[in-house]
């Protein structure tokens, strides 16, 4: 796997999905550049839908990195709040190193309010912005009250006694983030299994939900600087963040080139439940701004070198999807 070797020390891990060589991937300078900045709790493994997706990775160089806290990333592991701007310099740190000027900047979830940020820290640098399924720049009391409960059941062991997350927690993350949308099954049986996210890893659920409990919000008056094509792609049935949410994160950037599409009965996660129309209109956006004719370049045939070995793993439609426990989400509702 490749890794970038900061100067704080930080070891990032990245993959460039869209080249054929996976042990000493490169940037295709024929081709514009997508930074694809995952959600909490998963890995660049989460855009696997995207790496499959023809025009994306057939017209653009598709870089994805284990920003801070996860995946393979190695990262010093301390008791402050999550700190986006320290996040945001040291991506742009790692873009350096693999020779980026510039980049089309993909944020899902936790990777909008970090890709904000680096807009902040060198706008000339972001090509556009794809903010999916962003959050509010500060979350509601009844949001917070339920992060909070959430938290501290994650410090909780299984009900078996074992060192994994207890069988009601991870149901209630599933239907949060995934809906009652069964094609995640396997990612999250996955990140159940391997990830470092337990219970016994205390200062990493507490970091992780720093990214929700101790949010602070970017300045509006910064906001009027964003100038860039920005597309903002929110699902209708996102469960903790309504639409209204991505209405207002539209409001607050009066001065980008903005549009925002709304995806019918989407949750949250809705780049991996909803990834043929996620992916359409993210092509159709990057097209637009970039010059690309990514129809064109998918015709050719798809390198199936190309793709990372681990995301054939996750199958995006379960052949024995689980039954969600939806009686831990009722009572955060509550």
């Amino acid at each position: 796997m490749p890794f970038i070797t900061l100067p704080s020390g930080t070891v990032m891990h990245y993959i460039i999905p869209s080249c054929p060589d996976r042990d000493d991937p490169y940037i295709d300078p024929s081709k514009p550049t997508v930074l694809l900045l995952h959600p909490r709790f998963f890995d660049v493994h989460f855009f696997a839908p995207q790496y499959r997706d023809a025009r994306l990775a057939k017209g653009y160089n598709l870089v994805a990195v284990d920003h801070h806290y996860h995946g393979s990333t190695e990262c010093k592991m301390d008791d402050k709040p999550y700190d986006f701007l320290k996040v945001a310099k040291e991506l742009w740190t790692a873009m350096d190193i693999l020779k980026v000027k510039g980049a089309h900047i993909f944020g899902n979830s936790l990777g909008g309010p970090i890709a904000l940020r680096m807009h902040l820290l060198a706008p000339e640098r972001v090509e556009s912005l794809t903010l999916c399924a962003k959050h509010p720049p500060v979350e509601t009391e009844e949001n917070l009250e339920q992060y909070r409960f959430l938290r501290d059941a994650c410090y909780e062991k299984a009900d078996d006694g074992s060192d994994q997350l207890a069988s009601d927690v991870v149901y209630a993350l599933h239907w949060i983030y995934f809906g009652d949308d069964p094609s995640a099954q396997n990612l999250v049986d996955e990140w159940v299994a391997t990830g470092s996210f337990r219970p016994s890893n205390k200062k990493l659920i507490t970091k992780t939900f720093s990214t929700l409990l101790d949010r602070k919000p970017v300045d509006p008056k910064k906001l009027l600087d964003v100038r860039c094509p920005v597309l903002i792609i929110h699902g209708g049935s996102d469960v903790p963040y309504p639409p209204e949410v991505a209405q207002d994160t539209y409001d607050s950037l009066p001065n980008a080139d903005r549009e925002l599409h709304i995806i019918p009965d989407a949750p949250h996660f809705l780049s991996w439940t909803h990834p043929a129309q996620t992916n359409s209109i993210l092509a159709n956006f990057l097209d637009r701004h970039s010059g690309v004719d990514s129809r064109k370049e998918a015709l050719g045939p798809l390198r199936t070198s190309s793709t990372p070995i681990r995301p054939d793993k996750y199958s995006l439609t379960s052949s024995t999807p689980k039954k969600l426990n939806l009686s831990f989400f009722s009572k955060l509702r509550k």
